[in-house]
């Protein structure tokens, strides 16, 4: 009995030792490669979710960020219900500013920070991280997509993909998808908030277009009788000089 399970167990390594080396002459392996369903490689279409934020430079991005900052911290009182937490939490609106502060490049949109560094930028835990990162994801104010790359096992044993880190993005059409079609508020409101601004910044002068100042101008009275006595005045007075 002893002698057939040593040869049954013999037969099995020898199986497999078989498929593993037919994998690696095929570029492949055995086994599973760890990365979460659903996730695109690094280079493809489906990872390519960056955008410029605004017009792209370093004061229409910040001020697209503090526009949005502003609407996601209204919109965590308003939408309050009673005996129940906001929406975001304070953890979520610290985590969004450590996005938009932080890690966001406004001239292409790159926003892909690793869990830990927003957990040391906001001093939270990482399951702090990640609760903050779904909330902002369930209404509308972040989404993302799953990225993967390729590992250096290539045609060797091992895995041949491996996590990287998530691709973030800004969708405004999904702004309080959690509301359903009460959703138009927040987008509309959000929508105000930058047309607020182009107005402000429509009312402030270019420097271009502000003229030096010049002398003041002598007026005149209107009466002729008042004129001619101040012109005496001062001829009076530069004949003194």
């Amino acid at each position: 009995m002893s002698g057939a399970s040593d040869a049954r167990a013999i037969s099995r390594q020898t199986r497999k030792l078989i498929k593993d080396a037919g994998g690696r002459l095929g570029g492949k392996r055995r086994g599973h490669d760890p990365v979460w369903r659903h996730s695109f490689d690094i280079d493809s279409r489906q990872a390519d979710v960056f955008r410029p934020i605004a017009d792209g430079t370093v004061a229409g991005g910040l001020a697209w960020a503090d526009d949005y900052l502003r609407l996601a911290k209204e919109y965590d009182v308003i939408h309050k219900k009673k005996g129940e937490r906001s929406p975001l939490m304070a953890n979520g609106i610290r985590v969004l500013e450590a996005l938009l502060r932080n890690f966001l490049d406004f001239k292409t949109g790159q926003l892909d920070p690793a869990i830990t560094a927003l957990m040391k930028v906001t001093a939270l835990s990482k399951n702090a991280v990640v609760d903050s990162l779904k909330r902002l994801k369930d209404h509308g104010f972040l989404d993302w997509v799953r990225r993967s790359e390729r590992t250096t096992n290539v045609g060797e044993a091992g895995p041949q993909r491996q996590q990287t880190t998530n691709a973030y993005h800004f969708d405004i059409g999904r702004l309080g998808r959690a509301l359903g079609d009460a959703g138009r508020a927040v987008r509309a409101r959000f929508l105000n908030l930058r047309e607020a601004r182009r107005r402000r910044a429509a009312q402030i002068p270019h420097p271009a277009q502000l003229q030096p100042h010049s002398a003041p101008q002598p007026q005149t009275s209107g009466d002729p009788t008042m004129e001619a006595i101040l012109k005496r005045i001062e001829v009076g007075l530069e004949a003194r000089v």
